[in-house]
């Protein structure tokens, strides 16, 4: 992975290439999100982030479908735009398209399923800071309006073009600084704010779909009791059984949340795990077939061709790298 790092006392910025679903389980600094890759092949991409004082934002693109979820932070609030997208995004706030904003405030599990590769830009802040931006903008001035998951979409068609344009050149001022005066930190600290919370002020707020929420948390619910069995394969009527749901029901729950049905994404979340892992481990010392194991796949020659079939690469290739 590439990497580019300057930072001082009052700034940092990292620049990252895309090879694996792992750098983009930091879109923000401080986020840990889960990432499933759903499209075939090898992902790439770019993340840029940075922070300045209290304020953290990034810019990033990958190249294939995928699923994120997970807390993003647990004490801030964190607005996500969708800057390019050929497909759609299925999300717990509603189906969200090229140049929505996403709101998420603290604390919130939230569920992105790219249908394509996308870019995207990311910003988390204090969320009395944000109300403290609107504070003539009635409602958008109380905190707690913050506190709600939000999908927006500003009447301005070219929020997020400027939005792009506004984070290029914060990013590249800031690649070329060893240091920061105050006074620069806060004036860049404040554009980039402002590029995100303005466009806000005029949008119309998408309405949530109640089909697409009860989806995700069934989709969770089934998430949680496979987690819970420690990788054990569980069969479709084991989790039918447990939610007392109907095969069809299931089915479509999967298919609404995520695009596939519920034994390809149980599966290609397990491969993801074991890909994360094959990353981290040495290759000196480390064995494929346990780590298969490990993860519940006992056919050792189908993993590897379901592994390389998502992944574009076998399994050796990958602790290889």
């Amino acid at each position: 992975m590439g990497r580019a790092w300057v930072s001082d006392a009052s700034f940092s910025f990292s620049r990252h290439t895309i090879d694996s679903i792992d750098a983009l389980k930091n879109p923000v600094d401080g986020a840990n999100a889960e990432i499933v890759q759903l499209g075939s092949g090898q992902i790439s991409g770019n993340l840029s982030r940075a922070t300045i004082g209290d304020v953290s934002f990034s810019k990033g693109s990958f190249s294939l479908p995928i699923r994120a979820s997970g807390v993003l932070s647990e004490t801030r609030l964190t607005v996500g735009v969708i800057l390019e997208c050929s497909g759609c995004l299925r999300a717990r706030q509603g189906t969200g398209h090229r140049g929505d904003f996403l709101i998420h405030p603290p604390g919130f599990d939230h569920h992105c399923v790219f249908t394509s590769g996308a870019s995207f830009a990311g910003l988390c802040i204090d969320t009395i800071d944000m109300a403290a931006i609107f504070n003539r903008e009635g409602r958008l001035a109380d905190p707690s309006f913050w506190t709600r998951p939000i999908q927006c979409r500003p009447h301005d068609h070219r929020a997020a073009a400027e939005l792009e344009r506004r984070l290029r050149l914060v990013f590249a001022h800031l690649a070329s600084q060893k240091s920061l005066p105050v006074s620069t930190g806060d004036f860049l600290k404040m554009s980039v704010v402002e590029a995100f919370a303005a466009p806000v002020i005029d949008a119309s707020v998408a309405s949530q779909s109640s089909s697409t929420a009860s989806a995700i948390k069934i989709v969770s619910e089934v998430e949680n009791y496979v987690d819970g069995r420690s990788f054990r394969l569980v069969h479709i009527s084991e989790l039918c059984g447990h939610l007392k749901i109907s095969r069809r029901t299931l089915h479509r729950c999967f298919d609404d949340a995520l695009g596939i049905g519920p034994g390809t994404f149980l599966r290609q979340k397990r491969l993801c795990s074991v890909h994360s892992m094959l990353r981290r481990l040495d290759p000196r010392t480390a064995n494929v077939t346990q780590v298969a194991t490990d993860f519940g796949f006992l056919e050792l020659g189908r993993f590897a061709k379901q592994y390389r079939q998502l992944f574009g690469e076998y399994p050796n290739e990958t602790l290889r790298k």
